[in-house]
């Protein structure tokens, strides 16, 4: 069905690839042919022809990437594409966002250590920030390693209290496009469309990008739903406080009744459908988000469809990972290392204990996806240990992990909370929202 337009894209790529034009100068042409179509839309009647044009080839483009596998591949080998087809194939949302030119394209770059940092753009809502950048060297980057990363808006550090990530980084190669994706632990107001970003990357040395940028979009407000709607699963009381739908990701505030006797640990398919049985929002790897498995109230990430409209919307779960409070961790002398108490049905077991690590495989817990295994680790006496790390692997049958333990002045026996568990609660939740 799309074997010309492949053929089409495919000539092009070979064309470009024969013109001497420099990689960022491609990038350049790339982002101001896709997003500048927009700026002169009320000149002319001709004009407003041009964009419904643009915006239906756009339709065309998207629809062209989810169905057909060889065409996204073309697309993604064009200097400066991949990170839309990633956009695109991964997050309906984040495909809603391109649609309605909620990404805005900056352009900005820096030179460094004969290395040059370009911010391409930036998608930016109260939750958090998208900003999809380009890094280029003379030089493979396969050792280099990422340091400090802060975003700065009138003088205030935006990353104090978020999360963020670098996303994948190649290992040889002179050119890296990626993005780096911050969650923000509060709804944040900006007091200026003037921001800077503070890069870090260590190689030989350490080197230090300042990148000043403005943004023009208007920052959209998220949509609230107030419900305080109380659900029962299994036995296990909770509180659906409210659900806001922001252009990067809706976030649910969920309130666990403390008599609860099973401790909640993931939700594995948390999802928003509208009236047509459409899933309209969820999370593809795992839901994210902010307070931990002990935490009474926890808030819920999922991903977003910000700019549709359905008639109807249901929030709804299912496949709720839970244990019992007794059985809810591991309890390990590691001076004996022995294993005091563990969940009883078998599915865990403890492989290895030695004063800096302990070792355990339990079954495969979901497909496709690998769970952090333990959350907070505690001594006898309460106090918290650092854990410096965790690593994990699987196979068809089980998930591995080992966890490092910062071993000074542990007082013993530990208490390895689990985070996540292949015991699951009976039963489904929907609410109508909308």
């Amino acid at each position: 069905m799309y074997e010309k337009e492949e053929k089409m894209l495919n000539e092009s790529k070979e064309q470009l690839e024969q013109l001497a034009i420099p990689d960022p100068q491609i990038d350049y042409a790339i982002q101001q042919g896709f997003y500048k179509a927009n700026s002169k839309r009320s000149k002319r009647k001709k004009t407003l022809w041009t964009i419904s044009v643009a915006a239906i080839l756009m339709l065309t483009f998207i629809t062209s990437i989810r169905v057909s596998p060889a065409f996204a591949n073309a697309v993604a080998s064009i200097p400066g594409m991949e990170r839309f087809v990633d956009l695109i194939q991964l997050d309906k949302g984040l495909e809603a966002i391109i649609e309605n030119d909620y990404y805005e394209a900056v352009g900005v770059s820096q030179m460094k250590d004969n290395m040059t940092f370009t911010i391409d753009g930036i998608i930016l809502d109260e939750t958090g920030m998208e900003i999809f950048y380009t890094l280029e060297a003379p030089f493979s980057m396969e050792d280099i390693q990422y340091g400090n990363l802060e975003v700065w808006n009138d003088g205030k550090n935006l990353s104090e209290d978020s999360a963020y990530s670098f996303g994948h980084l190649s290992e040889k190669t002179n050119r890296i496009v990626e993005r780096f994706s911050f969650t923000f632990g509060k709804v944040k107001q900006f007091t200026s469309q003037q921001f800077e970003l503070v890069f870090q990357i260590e190689n030989d040395k350490e080197t230090t990008f300042k990148v000043p940028f403005t943004l023009k979009n208007t920052v959209q407000q998220g949509k609230v739903y107030s419900l305080n709607e109380k659900v029962e699963m299994d036995g296990q009381k909770m509180l659906v406080k409210d659900i806001t739908v922001h252009p990067l990701r809706v976030a649910v505030n969920i309130e666990f009744n403390e008599q609860n006797d099973m401790e909640i640990l993931q939700f594995e398919d948390m999802r928003l459908e509208d009236e047509n049985g459409e899933v309209w929002s969820s999370i593809q790897n795992g839901t994210s988000g902010f307070g931990g498995v002990k935490n009474k109230e926890r808030t819920y990430f999922l991903q977003s469809n910000y700019f549709k409209e359905p008639k109807k919307l249901y929030f709804k779960f299912d496949k709720v990972q839970a244990l019992p409070k007794a059985e809810s961790y591991l309890l390990i002398d590691l001076d004996k290392k022995e294993v005091l108490s563990e969940p009883t049905d078998g599915k865990l077991e403890v492989m290895n204990i030695n004063d800096q690590s302990v070792e355990v495989k339990v079954q495969r817990i979901r497909e496709n996806h690998m769970y952090t295994l333990f959350g907070d680790v505690v001594d006898a006496k309460g106090e918290r240990i650092d854990t410096p790390s965790e690593s994990m692997h699987g196979d068809e049958q089980y998930n591995y992990s080992t966890i490092s333990l910062d071993s000074k002045d542990i007082v013993n026996p530990i208490k390895l909370n689990l985070y996540a568990y292949p015991n699951y609660l009976d039963g489904s939740v929907s609410i109508q929202i909308k």
